[in-house]
């Protein structure tokens, strides 16, 4: 366990994952700038260790993550100042857990509001507590939202829904949030929510590295791409990975009826 001020960060060499604990409970893993600060270096850490194969974010105590400091909106003698640098180092964090090979787990274990829905729909994958609460927040605080919220919501929950989220805060329970896709399950035992998602994480770590995130690529891209460049993409993606020692293992695998040893070569 490497622990920073405000996060912890675990990394599970047997299993090739890592954990990052939003860590300041009191607060409800509320993000100010320190946090945002610790989270970069823990994101470029993880990002550079070849060990890694799958990331889970998840928090401390009964939230995953609260939103902004309102606290610390309110303390700031000049707010236009401070939400910049609060901004610039979200954004920053954000697209390093988006552009990061790694394949990224939201464990959300409880409230997930704001910045914090942000970085939620910003990972690959969220598995959710049967008490979590997810909601935009940054309106009915007089700001526009931000944290990538109105760049991935959308396209997770649709249009519609991310309106009443986002105009009206609307709140969604975790039920309401399987249903509209805003995560991929629930685990409903509150004492085995990290086992359980952990477990998840598993079957994630032990795919085949280079497939996998080419694959990460490939579905970001197909949001911006035409038809034609992406098909390209995939063209150039599928035949890298055809020559790659994991391609060879999974063909025998297919034939030998086994489970498969990815390597990431």
């Amino acid at each position: 366990m490497m622990n920073f001020e405000t996060i912890e960060l675990e990394i599970d060499d047997s299993n090739n994952l890592a954990i990052v604990f939003l860590n300041r409970p009191n607060q409800l893993n509320a993000l100010n700038i320190k946090l945002a600060e610790d989270l970069i270096s823990a994101l470029v850490q993880i990002s550079n260790d070849n060990r890694v194969r799958c990331l889970i974010i998840t928090g401390r105590g009964k939230a995953f993550c609260s939103g902004g400091d309102i606290m610390e909106f309110k303390n700031a003698k000049d707010p236009q100042h401070f939400i910049s640098e609060l901004v610039s180092r979200l954004h920053k964090a954000i697209m390093l857990l988006k552009n990061m090979k790694v394949v990224s787990v939201a464990g959300i274990n409880g409230a997930c509001f704001g910045a914090g829905l942000g970085f939620a729909t910003a990972s690959d994958f969220r598995i959710s507590s049967e008490n979590a609460k997810f909601g935009a927040a940054f309106t009915s605080v007089g700001l526009s939202p931000d944290s990538s919220s109105t760049f991935h919501l959308p396209k997770l929950v649709g249009l519609s829904l991310a309106n009443e989220m986002i105009f009206l805060n609307r709140i969604l329970t975790a039920e309401e949030a399987l249903k509209f896709n805003l995560v991929n399950r629930i685990i409903s035992s509150e004492k085995s929510f990290m086992e359980e998602v952990k477990k998840f994480a598993l079957n994630i770590s032990q795919g085949a590295p280079i497939a996998f995130s080419l694959a990460k690529k490939l579905l970001k891209k197909s949001y911006s791409n035409d038809l034609k460049t992406h098909l390209e993409n995939e063209a150039e993606s599928i035949i890298e990975t055809a020559g790659t020692e994991d391609f060879q293992e999974g063909i025998k695998v297919f034939f030998e009826k086994r489970n498969p040893t990815f390597k990431g070569k």
